[in-house]
């Protein structure tokens, strides 16, 4: 009882929750620096710095007729690309940068926590983000989704609640519309944050936030328009679309060489894939509807409109971008990436209904809790399956023939393959759903007995919550591991420092290649290089490698659309200074007679990734 009392008092010292999440967010900081020194290269990473900074140097500007394929709204590319002019350009400013806008959107999680949740509730939505290490894989890299959640956080915390002043409700919707100027996929936030502000804060804050949309919204398109269209026509109906036939879209037949089909049990494991890396945004969420009260039982009003909009919302965005990832085959694999767009709206949605969620659950809400558990458990496992499914095959169980026990022990996958005579690799795939499955009815049965036990006592232990609690807490610890939080961003990380050997490059590249110079690039990896090259010139197209190569089409369409073919990359072959060959691309390179002719190799770069040898940059320059 004692211990009990200290604890409290302790959890009652008015710094303790501000001092935990300063810890919290300098161990994030730390994490950062280090995936943002040792986490391979992607292509976006790239072509947001690349583009960014030719927009702010005046070289291109967005959507432009003839320059790079602009297929972002515009501060996708700027906001990279302003700290880039300010300090210098390069991977490094690019990461720092977002390091730091993840640091800031910390800033946001923990004030509107504590002010929607209570005093610790700040601290919990800081490290409910914290020690979730996929989504720092994603915020330490130069992507737009280190932006959007930032922009997001603190649009949501300058809205959500009651009293909020008019200054505050405008900056909230400015920083909506900026989050839609980075990406195009985040159009619901502006209209959902206007009802919301209409149904709390009245007629006459929804005249100021909708004024500021509509304002803002209009004045951002007007200095790219009317090509600024492009970005919305796909979504917009067949009869709009007509009215903009002369931004002459269409590539004449061009055809796509990058168009991924997949199946529907590894569409199914990228859902669950989602859910591991977010586990306690997102299954905090799935716990608050289930415990979700009756209209009447809400003692603050202002909590269940809160509640209701950052709901839609999270179920709105997540629906739309499985949508896109899966039935579109867009990128089923950047799905989990989605995710952290609006993460933080499900994490405030967990602190503003914390408080009204249902204390004493009946036999139907314990029912959901506990097959939530149950099936979440098991569609973990199965998430997890590339992470552990080694693992969980080769687990030493023992022998077992004729419902008789055996001497000695096997392999578990062996047990199953001549029990059922099933395959290894259907094996991988269903142990670890199984392992999962085991987890939670094990769960259910402690919560179970946790319950019973608890009959005598004067406060006793809810089933439904107890197995809410064991789940959830479970998972806390597990969230940094590589059960919940491990998986193909942890394989990225390598042993040498990539902003290092990006720099040790570039400055190879810099050396021999003069400032201005016009420069063939065939690298399929990322244009990040390019950066360290002084006034660089460019083929717009090539930024985006095989996204923008297309088989036949019509020449001018697809220049004038950002797009490329092999006969355009062969006319721009014999107009350009310097090729830049990347080490996969070379033989086939230097195998043409007339490039033979028309080049001389120069001394190569060292490996731009140490993790990955053949990632070193060949340089041709044309002969006089």
């Amino acid at each position: 009882m004692a211990i009990r009392e200290r604890i409290r008092r302790l959890a009652g010292r008015p710094w303790l929750p501000l001092a935990a999440a300063l810890l919290a967010g300098l161990v994030y900081i730390g994490q950062g620096l280090v995936y943002a020194h040792y986490q391979d290269v992607t292509m976006d990473e790239g072509t947001y710095l690349m583009k960014g900074l030719l927009y702010l140097q005046g070289d291109y500007r967005p959507f432009q007729d003839y320059g790079p394929n602009t297929n972002k709204m515009p501060l996708a590319f700027l906001l990279p690309g302003l700290p880039q002019m300010l300090f210098s350009p390069g991977l490094r400013t690019g990461r720092y940068f977002a390091v730091f806008l993840g640091a800031v959107m910390l800033a946001g999680l923990y004030l509107g926590g504590r002010r929607l949740g209570g005093r610790w509730w700040g601290t919990l939505a800081v490290l409910m983000m914290v020690v979730s290490p996929a989504n720092l894989f994603i915020y330490s890299q130069a992507l737009t989704q280190v932006q959007v959640a930032c922009l997001l956080t603190w649009s949501l915390v300058l809205a959500l609640g009651p009293g909020r002043k008019g200054w505050e409700l405008a900056l909230s919707s400015a920083l909506a519309v900026a989050v839609v100027f980075t990406r195009q996929n985040m159009a619901p936030l502006m209209a959902l944050l206007w009802v919301y502000i209409a149904w709390q804060h009245g007629r006459r804050a929804a005249w100021l936030s909708g004024g500021v949309m509509a304002g803002l919204f209009a004045a951002g398109h007007i200095p790219y328009w009317p090509n600024i269209m492009k970005i919305w026509l796909p979504w917009m109906p067949d009869g709009f679309r007509d009215l903009f036939d002369f931004l002459n879209l269409s590539l004449a037949g061009g055809k796509a060489v990058y168009a991924p089909s997949f199946d529907g049990l590894t569409q199914l494991s990228v859902f669950w894939e989602g859910m591991r890396y977010n586990f306690l945004a997102l299954f905090g969420a799935v716990f608050a509807w289930i415990l979700w009260p009756p209209r009447r039982s809400w003692a603050e009003a202002w909590r269940f409109r809160a509640g209701v909009c950052l709901s839609v919302f999270v179920v709105l965005m997540a629906a739309a971008h499985y949508w896109v990832s899966v039935a579109k085959d867009y990128c089923l694999f950047c799905y989990s990436g989605y995710l952290t767009f609006f993460i933080p709206a499900a994490i405030l949605l967990v602190a503003v209904t914390f408080p009204a969620w249902v204390r004493r659950p009946g036999a139907l809400r314990q029912g959901l809790l506990a097959l939530t558990v149950v099936l979440g458990a098991a569609g973990l496992g199965y998430g997890a399956w590339r992470d552990i499914g080694y693992a969980v095959m080769d687990l030493t169980v023992p022998r077992v023939a004729g419902g008789r026990l055996l001497p000695g022990t096997t392999e578990l996958w062996r047990l199953f393959a001549n029990k059922f005579a099933l395959s290894p690799e259907t094996l991988r795939l269903l142990l670890p759903a199984l392992a999962g499955l085991g987890v939670g009815l094990a769960l259910t049965v402690l919560a179970a007995v946790w319950a019973l036990a608890s009959r005598r006592r004067a406060r006793r232990v809810n089933f439904g919550l107890a197995a809410l609690a064991l789940f959830w807490g479970l998972g806390a610890l597990l969230s940094p591991t590589p059960a919940l939080g491990g998986g193909r961003f942890r394989t990225n990380l390598c042993a040498q420092d990539v902003i290092a050997s990006h720099e040790a490059a570039g400055a190879h590249l810099a050396s021999i290649i003069p400032a201005g110079s016009l420069v063939y690039w065939l690298n399929d990896t990322t244009p990040l290089p390019l950066l360290y090259i002084p006034d660089v010139r460019i083929f717009p197209g090539q930024l985006n490698h095989w996204y923008t190569y297309r088989e036949g089409g019509k020449r001018d369409n697809l220049l004038k659309n950002g797009f490329w073919s092999k006969e355009i990359g062969a006319e721009w072959l014999r107009e350009t200074d310097y090729a830049l060959i990347e080490d996969k691309y070379v033989v086939n390179f230097t195998k043409n007679a007339d490039n033979a002719r028309a080049f001389d190799e120069l001394a190569p770069s060292e490996p731009v990734v140490g993790c990955r040898p053949d990632s070193a940059i060949h340089i041709f320059r044309r002969n006089p």
